[in-house]
């Protein structure tokens, strides 16, 4: 009888203690235990894509399921956004973007959605803005624009990613230069029409103008407020930065974001776990043949940092307007 007494006594203990344990605890613990798909709001080859993909390399590792890549370009990144807010918020469905949607979306005059409507999980790097131009212009250096886009106001063509024309149209300001600004829903393409000749001017990410300078392109600024690693600077021809130049630019992180209403302990699991795959030897090898720098930011800290990215954005959009 007081085996029965002692038994059912602790049986009613669990289950208060039971009731007492948060269920998203609960649903965190078991995070994940099944694929999550992973929102590329871009065309595949990219930069965000390839460090999607480089990411899913080392997932089964670290968090035990594979990570489906979905590309979902359009919209300058907002259809991919949207997708992920018609979806569970449940940590199962994520975002990996740039400042490009949340710049389109300041643009927008009635936007289909808010910046402010995501949960930051953290930052995997930044990239810088390398403004690039052809050899042997007039304009093929910093100097030589600044002298050639004062002489010709608005004549002069730079094309690229609405990120990479925010953050160049505020360092232009700064120097009292007008160019015409060409938006291009992606760096490749606006690469291509430097190339082709079609545009003078054109901004891409450190690891793309690696491969461009010196032989097909000249770089000509950094137009971020992160400095070049000594290395990258070297092989890029030291061009100079913005921020000692005392011009006022924006920061590019490459942000990962969930559903605005995922259980913070979701979301503090899933960024432990992406930092943790950042430390896998094989991703940091492959991202340093791509040149890529990794820079994690966890989740409290890259959750202010984006709201304070948010804010800058607006001055660099009326800097476009």
């Amino acid at each position: 009888m007081k085996m029965t007494w002692l038994k059912a006594f602790l049986a009613v203990v669990f289950l208060i203690c039971a009731a007492a344990t948060p269920a998203s605890d609960a649903v965190a613990g078991d995070f994940p235990d099944k694929p999550v798909t992973w929102i590329v709001p871009f065309k595949a080859g990219g930069g965000t894509d390839r460090w999607a993909r480089v990411l899913s390399s080392v997932s089964l590792d670290v968090l035990g399921q594979p990570l489906r890549i979905r590309n979902l370009p359009g919209s300058s990144a907002v259809r991919g956004w949207k997708y992920m807010l018609e979806q569970p918020a449940d940590g199962y469905t994520v975002y990996q973007a740039s400042p490009t949607p949340v710049i389109a979306l300041k643009r927008e005059k009635n936007p289909p959605l808010k910046p402010e409507q995501v949960k930051i999980v953290c930052f995997v790097s930044a990239f810088r803005n390398i403004v690039l131009a052809p050899p042997g212009k007039p304009w093929s250096t910093w100097e030589g624009l600044i002298k050639y886009a004062k002489a010709n106001p608005g004549k002069l063509t730079f094309g690229a990613t609405f990120s990479e024309l925010s953050g160049t149209a505020l360092a232009f300001n700064s120097a009292g230069v007008k160019v015409k600004l060409v938006p291009y829903s992606s760096t490749s393409d606006a690469v291509t029409d430097l190339l082709g000749g079609h545009i003078q001017v054109a901004a891409a990410t450190e690891s793309t103008a690696l491969t461009l300078v010196p032989d097909k392109a000249v770089a000509i600024l950094n137009g971020t407020k992160m400095p070049l690693s000594e290395k990258v600077s070297k092989e890029l021809g030291n061009p100079p930065h913005a921020t000692a130049l005392g011009y006022k630019v924006i920061n590019f992180p490459r942000w990962i974001g969930v559903h605005p209403d995922t259980p913070d302990e979701i979301v503090a699991k899933l960024s432990d776990k992406i930092g943790e795959m950042l430390k896998q030897p094989s991703l940091k090898k492959i991202m340093g043949k791509m040149g890529e720098e990794i820079i994690f930011v966890p989740h409290k800290d890259a959750q202010a940092q984006y709201d304070d990215i948010v804010k800058g954005v607006s001055e660099a959009v009326a800097a476009l307007n």
